[in-house]
Parts: structure tokens; sequence; C-alpha cells
């Protein structure tokens, strides 16, 4: 009687998309993590990514998840609130405007953001910086609010925030876009204000198309990568178990490195464009608009006391 030898077993593959181009920063960290993935589990786990939008952008990539078509996506605030809208509470302007206000509040609301994610049947791998936001604009200095008016500046589609915001300048005629859309717009002058963080301006090619950026930081861009739950709890104990491990791994070690990147890249774009420096009163002026566009945000669109917690730790209400 001959006896064989069990099949090994089959792996499993992780489906992951994500917007960043192959070579960028971004990128290269999802080439590592897909190597260190697969060497850590033995093979078991493999991850297949989709790199520069081109399973869509991030509406897309959220319905597919949905769907099984893909398993995960790396998305910005505004991917991410189409699963969760409150995630969309780390990025109040002029409230979450540093690190380490960021640092605190995801470390007071991050627990409570994730299980709403999971409700929807999603978790939250690891959560991913993108830069410091500031304005940035074509052909004039944005100092004030009322350097608005008239301007064309862009907003990402299924975000509040911002659309809320240039209401209360008023006069201001802003433009719905997805991130891929950004770059052709820009071109076209269809937009000539974006408000974007040094490191995504350099990497998606935007720089060119701008020369005056402001100094002032207007809130904390974040990220994070998200799979499908089903499919992470499918996953055999000890493959999940590693694999959880070197989510934690990465996110500690990537966050700095994003960090340290968008400050670099920050330094190189004011070499290159002139850099817009608001007086007092421009920073008081704008202080007011985004508090009162916070404030108003507690009227049904984000919980009350999510954003009075927000506000309390961070001193800024």
């Amino acid at each position: 009687m001959t006896v064989r030898a069990a099949a090994p077993a089959q792996a499993e593959t992780f489906r992951i998309a994500t917007l960043a181009p192959k070579n960028s920063s971004w990128g290269k960290v999802f080439k590592v993590w897909q190597k260190v993935v697969e060497k850590k589990t033995d093979g078991k786990l493999k991850l297949r990514i989709y790199y520069n939008a081109v399973q869509g952008d991030e509406h897309a990539m959220v319905s597919k998840m949905k769907t099984g078509q893909l398993d995960g996506a790396s998305l910005a605030a505004g991917g991410l609130s189409l699963i969760h809208r409150d995630v969309l509470i780390l990025q109040l302007p002029g409230v979450v405007n540093s690190w380490p206000l960021l640092d605190m509040v995801r470390g007071i609301v991050g627990t409570r953001i994730e299980a709403g994610f999971e409700k929807k049947g999603f978790k939250i791998l690891d959560w991913g910086d993108i830069g410091l936001v500031r304005t940035m604009s074509k052909g004039f200095a944005v100092r004030g609010p009322r350097d608005l008016r008239g301007k064309r500046p862009a907003v990402f589609r299924n975000e509040p925030i911002g659309p809320m915001m240039f209401s209360l300048i008023g006069g201001v005629v802003s433009v719905p876009v997805s991130v891929p859309e950004i770059l052709p717009q820009l071109r076209s002058g269809a937009i000539n204000v974006l408000s974007a963080p040094a490191l995504a301006t350099e990497q998606l090619q935007w720089g060119p198309q701008l020369d005056h950026m402001g100094s002032p930081v207007v809130v904390t861009a974040i990220g994070a990568t998200v799979v499908r739950k089903k499919k992470l709890d499918a996953l055999p104990a000890d493959v999940r178990t590693m694999f959880w491990k070197l989510q934690k791994k990465a996110q500690k070690v990537n966050r700095g490195r994003i960090r340290r990147l968008d400050a670099e890249a920050y330094r190189r774009l004011a070499r290159k464009m002139k850099l817009v420096r608001p007086t007092e009163n421009d920073k008081f002026e704008w202080y007011k608009i985004w508090l009162k566009s916070v404030h108003r945000m507690r009227n049904g669109i984000f919980p009350r006391d999510l954003i009075d917690t927000v506000l309390e730790a961070t001193g800024k209400g």
C-alpha cells in the first residue's frame, strides 16, 4: 500500500488596491510589506497589490470590497468615510493640525472609530499618515479666507468639511474631485487652489501646476489600510496572528518614515514656490471659519459627543 504525502495547503491571497504609484514612497512600503508577509507566513499568505488606481478611485475600491472583488484597500480619509463617516473626526480643520495632536486624538477616539468599521464588516489593519495639509494655489496668494472668493478650490467628493467651510466664506466656487482627477483639473485650470500635504503634492506630480504655498498647517491628512473582516477571520489562526503582528510593527515604522518624508518634501517645495505667511489677523479669521464649521458639523453630520471630546482634548473649542 502506497501512502501519499498530504498536499501542501493552498496559500491565501489578499487582493489590495491603492491609489499610490508603484514607485512612490507609499508604493515602496507596499512592496516591502508584500515580501515580508509572504516570508514570515512561510508562503501561506500572499498579497496581490494593485497600484496607481488601476482598480478605480476610492469610491470604486470601497464598492469592490463590499462586493468581494477586493479584499482590502489603502484609503485616505475620504475613502474611509465611505465606510464609516466618523473617521473624518480625525481631520477637523484648524483643530487636529499637528502630529502630536493627531496622536493624542487618535489615542482617545481611535478604538471607537475602529469599532464603527467592524460593525460595517471591515477591519483597520493599520493607520497611515499622509502628511501635513497646507493650502497651495496657482497665480495668487491665499493668506486669509477672503482671498478664496472668486477662486476654484478642490474639495473631495463625499467629504462634508470643505464644502461647509467654503460656504461660510461665501463667493467660493468649490470643485468636487477624486484624487485621480486632481492633476488634469489643475492642468486645465478647472481648479486653482488645492489643500494637500507636500509629500502627496510631489509624488502625484501636482507641484508643477502650483506656485504659492501657505506656511500654516490646516490639518493632518490621515489614511488607513482596511480589509474585509470576513476575509481576515477566515485565515488560519497562526497566519492571522503573524499577519496582525507584522501590521502593528509596520505601522510604527512607517508612521515615522512618512512624517519625515513629508517634512523633507515641504522644505523642497518651499524653495520652488512662493511661501505665503499669513498675518496674525489672517490666522484669526481662519480660526473663526474653522471653528464655526466644526460646530455646525455637530448638528447631524458627526456625533455631537465625538466632536466635543476632540475639542475638549485639543483645547480648541
